[in-house]
């Protein structure tokens, strides 16, 4: 395992989370970086068709035998499409789901982040959640979050406490919307085993989603926020801290397939030459809007973008241009009711 494996874990990371089809679709090691060919994100008009008054009036009295809505939940964050086209195709998706499947899924806007990650494409939607559900219930989702509770499975509790121990991952902090901020830092990595790694990233990735629903409310968002933020800080690190390539494959497996349209922004604090390297390399195969979301930060300047989107900077860790003390205690986190963020 090399650095640039470990750059393309966090590549994916920011892919996975983005996910409008414009993620890699062919990797090629070239020297001494991973060029990730991707394609642009563009409404296919063939896909995405036009709705007529019939359907609009259908589409608006549709109800979801999930939620009881008198029409299809299009959640808190900005919409792709054209509402009408994400309501009619939100309707078409749940329709497709079974009682089961509707009672299992995490969130009302699971279905409509499904169809924009799809370009509108419905029956893959369709796939895609079901596969989505599928594996939440396969992996133990529900269970995982549940560690900390009184009802919690002993199992997941030990699995947390020794991943989370070195506090390479959680969250702590928000951006002026209430979108909660994820530190992950490569250097604190402290086992090398590849499912608890996993249920490790994907406990603090629904930590930080149950975080940004309840602050943006309390912010005053109509309807509750849904992406979140990625702060990823290569200080100190060194390859003796880096995963296994098969991780790199697991992570953006589970982050492309089952957490789709869930990365608002991803900050890369102290990156290394080669990470400038490899970006320079990959940037102009990088869907635009992707591409805006990665910022590079480093020094004064480089932490601009940051400072000026964050609810309080005084929250931000030294790493990040902040004065907020470096205090994780692992312990003390992990107990925290899961809508709530380290040091609030």
């Amino acid at each position: 395992m090399n650095l640039v494996s470990l750059l393309f874990v966090h590549s994916c990371i920011i892919a996975g989370l983005d996910c409008r089809k414009s993620l890699p679709t062919m990797s090629t090691m070239v020297g001494a970086a991973t060029v990730v060919t991707t394609g642009s994100f563009e409404v296919d008009k063939d896909v995405v068709c036009e709705v007529t008054a019939e359907e609009k009036m259908a589409t608006t009295t549709t109800t979801s035998s999930n939620t009881g809505d008198e029409q299809p939940y299009l959640g808190g964050e900005k919409s792709l499409f054209d509402p009408d086209v994400e309501k009619k195709g939100v309707a078409e998706i749940t329709a497709a789901l079974t009682d089961d499947e509707k009672e299992r899924m995490p969130d009302r806007a699971m279905p409509v982040r499904h169809l924009r990650a799809e370009k509108g494409r419905i029956p893959n939607a369709i796939e895609k959640i079901k596969a989505a559900l599928n594996w939440r219930k396969e992996f133990d989702t529900d269970e995982l979050v549940k560690a900390f509770q009184e009802d919690g499975q002993e199992k997941y509790r030990k699995l947390m406490e020794r991943e989370n121990t070195t506090g390479k991952i959680y969250v702590r902090g928000y951006d002026k919307d209430g979108r909660a901020l994820v530190y992950m830092r490569p250097a604190r990595e402290n086992t090398n085993q590849e499912e608890d790694n996993m249920k490790h990233l994907v406990w603090n990735l629904e930590k930080a989603i149950a975080c940004t629903a309840r602050k943006s409310k309390e912010l005053g968002a109509k309807e509750p926020l849904e992406k979140v933020n990625l702060v990823i800080d290569y200080e100190g690190f060194s390859l003796s801290n880096a995963p296994p390539m098969s991780t790199t494959r697991y992570t953006l497996d589970i982050l492309q397939k089952h957490y789709p349209e869930r990365m608002y922004r991803a900050y890369v604090l102290n990156p290394p030459f080669v990470f400038k390297v490899f970006w320079g390399i990959v940037k102009p195969f990088v869907d635009p809007v992707t591409k805006e979301k990665l910022a590079l930060c480093s020094g004064k300047k480089g932490m601009e973008n940051l400072h000026n989107n964050v609810d309080l900077v005084e929250k931000l860790e030294p790493v990040a241009g902040g004065p907020a003390p470096l205090n994780f205690e692992s312990g003390a986190y992990l107990s925290l009711p899961h809508n709530v963020s380290w040091d609030e």
